[in-house]
């Protein structure tokens, strides 16, 4: 966990600065997350514990490049579940947790150059890592799962003024599965202020 929050801080401090040049945006995005698929089996409740950082530079007029670092965290109070680890089976009231970081390299497209609403959509590639926890009584069992990750975006940027705007999207999270751990997805809804240079 250590290592995550010091990875976080090198790459909040390189997208800020990177935010000095032309034609950049930087936003930080309150998240809003649904489980689907094999993570809504694990916790099937919508959470509103997001927050996602991201950096663009256009590289053409109706294109930009960057990358976006996040942090959303699931959580479910399961009532006389039992939980086996090893030959033990335990019964009894569990707390589940699933803190995900996505890292990822994004490429987004802007339908208009110019106007105050602004449509996009773009598309991410990385690794999300999966932090599980389980919580029952005084036992708790964590694992985390380094998992490569997909996700398309859809939204409109709002720009009243020249350096500020706001952004509105929609994101779906796919990651793929590894050795210990299906495949994971959620969507994301998320709300944003955007910097503009």
């Amino acid at each position: 966990m250590k290592k995550s929050i010091i990875l976080v801080a090198l790459l909040v401090m390189v997208f800020a600065s990177a935010t000095q040049a032309q034609t950049s945006f930087f936003s930080i995005n309150y998240s809003v997350s649904i489980p689907t698929g094999n993570t809504a089996d694990y916790i099937d409740q919508v959470s509103g514990r997001g927050i996602n950082l991201e950096y663009q530079r256009f590289i053409k007029p109706s294109f930009a490049i960057g990358g976006e670092i996040g942090s959303y965290t699931l959580y479910k109070r399961e009532s006389s579940k039992v939980y086996t680890e090893g030959s033990a089976s335990l019964s009894g009231v569990q707390y589940r947790y699933q803190n995900n970081y996505p890292i990822l390299i994004t490429g987004t497209y802007y339908a208009n150059r110019t106007g105050e609403f602004r449509p996009y959509a773009g598309l991410g590639l990385g690794t999300i890592a999966h932090d599980r926890r389980i919580d029952m009584g005084v036992f708790s069992s964590e694992e985390t799962h380094w998992q490569f990750a997909l996700r398309p975006e859809v939204g409109i940027l709002y720009r009243p003024a020249q350096y500020v705007g706001f952004r509105l999207g929609a994101k779906y999270y796919q990651s793929f599965s590894s050795s210990n751990l299906d495949g994971q997805s959620t969507v994301g809804l998320n709300f944003g202020i955007v910097f503009i240079r």
